[in-house]
């Protein structure tokens, strides 16, 4: 008895689903949220640390340098990196000073 294909709408649900982990403006919500309510400081630590990294790594600048993108391209994702690498060295500096 052979069991159905998938359907593709729940491969991509599931696709989504895992490329919004790598979605900076989630890790922001999730340290912020975490941060209003008081949770523990190891966390926002983590968060930050990771928001940091997916700022210098984004995949968007990278495959505009890459492909060519025009200067006015490359400055715009470039900008938006370094304000979520900035942001995210802020919350991890935070996260630092609370949990001393």
């Amino acid at each position: 008895m052979k069991t159905p294909p998938p359907q593709r709408s729940s491969i991509l649900a599931r696709s989504l689903s895992r490329m919004s982990e790598l979605c900076a403006y989630k890790h922001l919500y999730r340290t912020l949220s975490t941060l209003v309510r008081g949770g523990e400081m190891t966390e926002p630590v983590r968060a930050g640390r990771n928001i940091a990294l997916l700022g210098i790594f984004c995949p968007i600048f990278w495959f505009a340098l890459f492909s060519g993108a025009n200067a006015s391209t490359l400055k715009l994702h470039a900008a938006h990196s370094g304000i979520v690498f900035l942001t995210g060295l802020t919350i991890l500096m935070i996260g630092l000073i609370k949990k001393e």
